[in-house]
């Protein structure tokens, strides 16, 4: 069964009861999974969260934890927070096409990692050639506990504004 994409809100739901700003792990512009024309992202079935069509090449730690994978193209970097929350960073679509180009990575599985710590430079200009797109996603790919993930669309600077609020 595929989550419900009505989980991911513009104002934050009344009745939250704990709430988790994530820092927007790289900058640009922040939107919903709704206006991708990716049926595998905007249905849901990777996970939900939020786009962003980056204005830089960095991608940053959005909080501390661990990696927990990367995908060998290096384009797919999992992260576990301290608390246990599971994150899926997606850097471009069709981007795995590249197979390793444009992708210089700064971490390994296993590492432990602190908010706003390098994790990849890319090749935005790469990207914005060769791949279908260079959006950037960040996905929530577990929703057991989640009420709502509240995106922020809006212009962001990594490592220091919300891309989404996770309400639970």
């Amino acid at each position: 069964m595929l989550p419900n994409p009505n989980l991911v809100v513009l104002t934050a739901p009344e009745s939250s009861k704990v709430k988790l700003s994530l820092l927007s792990p790289v900058s640009g512009t922040v939107m919903t999974l709704h206006q991708l024309e990716s049926p595998l992202y905007s249905s849901g079935l990777m996970g939900l969260g939020v786009g962003i069509a980056p204005s830089g090449y960095k991608l940053l730690a959005p909080f501390e934890g661990r990696v927990s994978s990367i995908s060998p193209t290096r384009e797919q970097i999992r992260l576990r927070s301290r608390q246990g929350l599971d994150l899926l960073l997606q850097v471009g679509l069709d981007s795995h096409k590249l197979m390793t180009q444009g992708f210089r990575l700064h971490c390994q599985p296993g590492d432990k990692i602190e908010s706003g710590q390098l994790l990849l430079e890319f090749d935005l200009t790469l990207l914005r050639e060769r791949a279908i797109s260079p959006l950037c996603l960040v996905l929530i790919p577990q929703l057991k506990k989640l009420q709502a993930i509240q995106a922020h669309c809006f212009k962001v600077m990594a490592g220091e504004d919300p891309c989404m609020t996770l309400h639970f």
